[in-house]
C-alpha cells in the first residue's frame, strides 16, 4: 500500500468521524430541548407570573386571608333615671341578639352608679353603641379599641394541626412497638402532646368567641340631690321632728305604770280637797 492511499485512508476516516460526532451532537442537542421545554400554556402562564413583583404576589395571598377581629369599647354617661336606662339597654340587646354577661350596682357620696358588661354578636357592635350614645342625657366618654389577631389564629391553628400530625405518627409507631419501654416512652409523648394541643384548642375557643362576640362596658350613674340646699334640710327637719315625737310616745309607753299612779294620786288628792270645802 503507497503511501498516499494511507494518507487518503487516515483522512477519509477522520471525516467521517467529525461528521458523526456533529450529528449526535446535534440530535443530542434537539433531545434536551425537547425533553424541557415548555408547552405554549405553561409558557404564557410563566410569563404571566413573571410580569407580577414579588409583592403583588405576597399581596394578593394575604388579601385572601379573612381577618380576624376583636372588638371592645367602653362608654360612660349620666342618666336621670338608672331603672329605665336599664331596661332600654336590656330591651335594645335582646333585640340585636346579645347578652348581659355583668350587671354591678355602685353607691357612692354623690352619685348611684351601674356598670353593665354586654356580648353582642360582631355585626351589631357598632349599632348598639350608637343606640345607646343617642338615649344618654349626657355623654361623657367613649373609646373602642380594634384588635387584629388574625396572625395569632393562624399560627394557632397551624400548631394544632402540625401537632395532631405528630401524634398520629407516634399512635402508629406504638402499634408496631414490641418493648415495655419503647411502649412507655411513645405513651409519654402522646400525652404530651394532646396537652399542648387541648391547650392550644382552648386558647382557640376563646379567640372564635371574642371574634364572633364583641364585647361592649356601659357604665352610667345617676347623682343624688344635694343635702345641703334648703328644701333639703327642711324635709330633713321635718323627718327628724316626726322621729322624736315617735320616740317620745315609745318612751311613754315604758312609764305607763308610773304615769297611772300619778293620776290616781292626783285623783285622790283633789277629791279629799272637795270634802274638806263642803265640811
Amino acid at each position: 500500500m503507497t503511501t498516499k492511499r494511507v494518507i487518503a485512508i487516515l483522512t477519509a476516516f477522520i471525516a467521517l468521524t467529525i461528521y458523526s460526532c456533529g450529528t449526535a451532537s446535534k440530535e443530542s442537542a434537539h433531545y434536551s430541548t425537547q425533553e424541557y421545554a415548555m408547552s405554549p400554556a405553561m409558557e404564557e402562564e410563566f410569563q404571566s407570573d413573571d410580569k407580577r413583583s414579588p409583592d403583588e404576589q405576597s399581596l394578593d395571598k394575604v388579601e385572601t386571608v379573612e381577618r380576624k377581629i376583636i372588638k371592645q369599647g367602653n362608654i360612660k354617661f349620666k342618666t336621670a333615671d338608672l331603672d329605665k336606662t336599664q331596661s332600654l339597654i336590656t330591651q335594645t340587646v335582646q333585640e340585636l341578639g346579645g347578652y348581659i354577661s355583668e350587671d354591678n350596682i355602685y353607691t357612692y357620696s354623690d352619685r348611684f352608679e351601674q356598670v353593665l358588661t354586654i356580648r353582642v354578636p360582631a355585626d351589631k357592635f357598632d349599632l348598639l353603641l350608637k343606640n345607646i350614645s343617642e338615649s344618654a342625657e349626657k355623654l361623657e366618654s367613649k373609646s373602642i379599641d380594634v384588635l387584629d389577631v388574625t396572625e395569632e389564629f393562624i399560627d394557632i391553628e397551624a400548631r394544632i394541626k402540625t401537632k395532631k400530625e405528630l401524634q398520629n405518627r407516634y399512635i402508629e409507631l406504638l402499634k408496631r412497638a414490641t418493648t415495655i419501654n419503647e411502649i412507655l416512652n411513645i405513651e409519654r409523648e402522646i400525652g404530651s402532646l394532646q396537652t399542648e394541643i387541648e391547650s392550644a384548642e382552648g386558647r382557640m375557643r376563646y379567640l372564635k368567641s371574642r371574634i364572633a362576640f364583641s364585647t361592649l362596658t356601659v357604665r352610667y350613674y345617676q347623682e343624688i340631690p344635694d343635702e345641703s340646699s334648703f328644701f333639703s334640710q327642711l324635709i330633713e327637719g321635718v323627718k327628724s321632728g316626726w322621729d322624736g315625737f315617735l320616740w317620745f310616745v315609745v318612751g311613754l309607753s315604758y312609764l305607763w305604770v308610773f304615769i297611772f299612779i300619778a293620776i290616781g294620786i292626783i285623783y285622790l288628792f283633789r277629791r279629799r280637797r272637795r270634802n274638806r270645802r263642803r265640811k
